[in-house]
């Protein structure tokens, strides 16, 4: 085989990979083009803010390794959090804000594992929520600087979370529901 040929055949392939995954996270997005946040911001009392975090994605809870591309949240990036009385702002860099209505919310969590990102355990804060538009719901995981910063996150979130979704807390203020997040790293 000459090395015209070969590099032809690897351009080739290189080229049919790209495009496969190219192909699959469009068809990923008009799926998830459906999950909707809030199309209002929040703007009651500021309760906290986080300007550095790494948002890592939003998958389905109970499904770790499933990413969702909701618009707003596609893309791993840096972000800031704004928690409000009335709701959460998440602004991804490059992306639009998505705003989360407290009526949305359902609590806060912990893991060591999300499609990716693998950490220590408990070390992923995660936001659980509900898509306005099919009622799916989600958890949006973001790694913080600090334990004291994700403990700080998950107590805002607790203080805006409506009461009849609250669930029982556990190593501070993290819930630890065992069918929503552990996955097992323990």
């Amino acid at each position: 085989m000459s090395r015209t040929l070969f590099a032809v055949i690897v351009a080739a392939v290189v080229i049919i990979a790209f495009l496969a995954m190219w192909l699959g996270w469009r068809a990923r997005a008009r799926r998830d083009a459906g999950v909707l946040a809030s199309a209002i911001a929040p703007v009651g009392e500021l309760i906290a803010e986080f300007s550095r975090v790494l948002y890592v994605s939003t998958t389905p809870v109970g499904e770790p390794l499933t990413r969702v591309a909701a618009p707003g949240l596609r893309y791993r990036g840096q972000a800031e959090i704004a928690v409000r009385r009335d709701g959460v702002t998440i602004t991804v860099a490059g992306e639009d804000p998505t705003h989360l209505d407290s009526s949305q919310l359902r609590g806060s969590d912990s893991a060591g594992r999300r499609v990716g990102k693998a950490v220590e355990r408990d070390g992923l804060g995660l936001l659980r929520w509900v898509s306005t538009a099919d009622q799916r719901e989600l958890e949006s995981s973001f790694r913080f600087e600090s334990k004291a910063e994700q403990q700080r996150f998950a107590e805002a979130i607790e203080a805006v979370t409506p009461s009849e979704f609250k669930l029982p807390l556990a190593h501070g203020a993290v819930n630890q529901d065992p069918n929503a997040s552990q996955e097992g790293l323990r």
